[in-house]
């Protein structure tokens, strides 16, 4: 009886063991997502993470740490996956559906992030992100940090909203971002209102007549940098409303409107800032 209650007893132990093996935070993690890249570097210490999605080498450097300049990259292929043999894989709903296919039947846990649409989703996805890296309290925190210039961004509202359009140049080449974007969120929550959700729609298309119509204060469009337009970007092609927008022109830095994170609050304080800039310079004598 004596030699069962101690084989009994070892297998217990050896049951907790693994439990709490298994419920230990990850500790080689591995980035298939451009979006996820940064979030993770706000979450675990660089050590953690094996690899990032290479994106975070041909974007903006601006919106990334330092950190993630030093940091190993990964082209999304499943032999990568293999070769670092991560515990955890964070990774898009569009990385390549062959190597979501093979972390699958390897079994590897892997954490599937949808794009963020909204402030409510990136609070979301950020939790669930931290929940699943063992950091809880960093998330929370991130959020409340968030949560804290979008309060001041509210009590310090215009009183009346700019009126501004993501304008693409008008050569139907690309879509003006409308209701329920994250586009939207951003601009609403610098305390503007976005002409391209008046229709309702997630996404619709202005012509140059359309736009001079709509008349809005401002124009905004995307770019890797921000405040001042480039000649690649600049959609003031047309003459006539080249004379009516210059200098009324918002660049927004493309990441930060793609990719739903905390630091998503920096560009609607940035929204604010160049809205109050190109006020200021108007009033001007």
């Amino acid at each position: 009886m004596r030699a069962i209650r101690i084989q009994l007893a070892l297998a217990i132990a050896l049951l907790l063991a693994a439990g709490s093996l298994q419920a230990a935070p990850a500790q080689r993690i591995m980035s298939l997502n451009l979006c996820a890249n940064q979030l993770l570097l706000d979450l675990v210490a660089p050590s953690r993470i094996t690899s990032l999605y290479f994106y975070s080498r041909t974007r903006d450097p601006a919106f990334f740490t330092p950190e993630a300049w030093r940091m190993g990259i990964n082209f999304g292929a499943p032999e990568e996956v293999l070769r670092e043999r991560p515990d955890l894989i964070v990774a898009g709903l569009y990385t390549s559906a062959t190597t979501r296919r093979l972390v699958k039947a390897v079994g590897i846990p892997m954490l599937e992030l949808a794009p963020a649409s909204s402030f409510q989703d990136i609070r979301e996805l950020t939790l669930k992100v931290g929940h699943a890296v063992g950091a809880d309290a960093r998330a929370h925190a991130l959020i409340g940090q968030m949560d804290a210039k979008l309060a001041w961004l509210a009590s310090t509202a215009p009183r009346r909203p700019v009126r501004i359009v993501g304008w693409d140049g008008g050569d139907g080449s690309d879509s003006v971002p409308g209701r329920g974007t994250l586009f939207d969120a951003i601009i609403t929550a610098a305390g503007a209102t976005d002409l391209g959700a008046s229709q309702g729609l997630r996404s619709t298309r202005f012509d140059s007549e359309q736009l001079l119509m709509a008349r809005p204060d401002l124009l905004a469009f995307g770019d890797s940098s921000i405040a001042t337009p480039s000649m690649r970007t600049s959609p003031l092609t047309q003459p006539v409303v080249r004379r009516m927008y210059a200098g009324r022109e918002i660049v927004y830095p493309e990441l930060l409107y793609t990719c739903g994170s905390p630091q998503t609050a920096d560009a609607a304080i940035q929204v604010r800032q160049m809205m109050l800039r190109i006020q200021q310079s108007k009033a001007a004598p």
